[in-house]
């Protein structure tokens, strides 16, 4: 019975997280990110952007509401974490109404996960696992917020 239930794909994010816990119980990790409002994700691409730009431009796609963060960011170098949140709010609004997915944290479709522990081939290992559960992850190791693994849903 628990042999036919691994084998069978997750229902949800969640499903498939614990999945991988207790496939690889010495990886350690834990969910560190859920689902958020557009508020909170224009927060998060604020921060991410301000410390360090590089990393913002590697973790997303360079897609145009990406592109135009980044403009907005260049062209208003005086601008207050309030105010550039505020314009990061109104482009992820935009976006999303354009049809644009923007971040699947906020479609409740993604988890982060504290970075796994273990060797790079128990890593790779982990890693292939959620692709054949359906899953994607994204390595964000220069993440604003500490190191973690993004899981696409």
């Amino acid at each position: 019975e628990m042999a036919v239930a691994a084998e069978s794909t997750p229902a949800t994010i969640d499903d498939l997280i614990g999945a991988i816990r207790q496939e690889f119980p010495d990886a350690g990790f834990m969910t560190t990110d859920r689902g958020r409002t557009i508020r909170e994700q224009a927060v998060l691409m604020t921060e991410r952007i301000r410390t360090n730009r590089a990393e913002f431009m590697s973790a997303y796609t360079h897609r145009a509401h990406i592109l135009e963060m980044d403009r907005w960011v260049a062209n208003n170098r005086n601008a207050t974490l309030t105010q550039t949140t505020n314009e990061f709010e109104r482009i992820i609004q935009v976006a999303r109404a354009n049809g644009e997915i923007v971040s699947n944290h906020l479609s409740d479709s993604a988890r982060d996960i504290s970075w796994p522990i273990g060797t790079p081939e128990v890593l790779n290992q982990i890693e292939r696992r959620i692709q054949q559960l359906g899953g994607r992850v994204i390595r964000e190791p220069r993440a604003a917020h500490g190191r973690h693994w993004h899981v696409d849903w």
